[in-house]
């Protein structure tokens, strides 16, 4: 148990230190992926590390592809790709906490719900990322009308389909490891990715805080753009990215949980 954890810790570092190295992590972000690694291949070993090295790998990498049509959305956005320690635990905590009880239970049939979880949040960020891109304007899930690209609480088709791939993806590289019934556990773990994703973004459209700049007049997440205040629109203005990011794992780990068992 020793050796595996300090395995976990040396591993865990590499890790950190090269995706620090490439930018995909801010310095905090560094040290609680540090923490996340170690919990991850130091008790679950590979096939907890794995699929959690899935999402964040595809979704780094997505976050930089077309990073420059993205660029004039993106400066509505809470949280950039330079993931930093509350992204990182937000979409990844509910993962660790899920290996630690399996390390002090041995319930294998958690291993659903983890992946369900490491694939919701990898299916929230391939739409966020790619679906920006759309050339059509997403549909707000509240009011079902058409609105501006970037905009929380909005899905387009594009979107919908890389959350798709985003969460298969994931799905895929714990396929190896899964306890019974293969086909049944690859399309619960990508169901929980999708439908994890749809509660991110419901959550962001009925709850998240959301202003309106005075300057531009656009809707963002920020309080403050154009180096202005902006004006609180709605939505809890203690309920963030992060706190909606961490929605959105424990309703994917849950769909595929369910999914998978009944």
């Amino acid at each position: 148990m020793v050796e595996q954890l300090l395995f976990g810790m040396v591993g865990a570092t590499v890790i950190a230190v090269v995706s620090r190295s490439a930018r995909f992590l801010s310095a905090s972000g560094a040290v609680a992926q540090w923490l996340l690694g170690t919990v991850l291949l130091g008790i679950g070993g590979w096939q907890w590390t794995v699929p959690m090295l899935a999402f964040f790998l595809s979704s780094s990498i997505v976050s930089r592809m077309w990073k420059e049509r993205r660029a004039g959305v993106e400066t509505f956005f809470e949280k950039t790709s330079l993931r930093d320690a509350g992204q990182v635990f937000a979409n990844g905590g509910v993962a660790g906490i899920v290996t630690l009880v399996w390390g002090m239970t041995r319930n294998d049939a958690l291993y659903c719900f983890f992946a369900g979880a490491v694939a919701a949040a990898a299916a929230d960020t391939w739409a966020t990322e790619l679906g920006t891109l759309s050339r059509s304007s997403p549909i707000l899930l509240t009011t079902f009308r058409r609105v501006e690209r970037g905009r929380s609480g909005a899905v387009s088709f594009a979107g919908l389909l890389a959350a798709v791939v985003g969460g298969l993806v994931v799905a895929l590289s714990a396929l190896p490891w899964a306890v019974s019934n293969t086909v049944a556990f690859v399309a619960a773990v990508t169901a929980g990715g999708i439908l994890g994703s749809l509660a991110d973004s419901l959550m962001g459209a009925v709850a998240q805080a959301q202003f309106r700049c005075t300057v531009c007049s656009r809707i963002t997440e920020l309080e403050s753009h154009c180096n202005q205040q902006a004006l609180h629109l709605h939505g809890a203005r203690f309920l963030r990215n992060d706190q909606v990011n961490l929605f959105c794992t424990i309703a994917g780990g849950t769909s595929a949980y369910l999914f998978f068992q009944f």
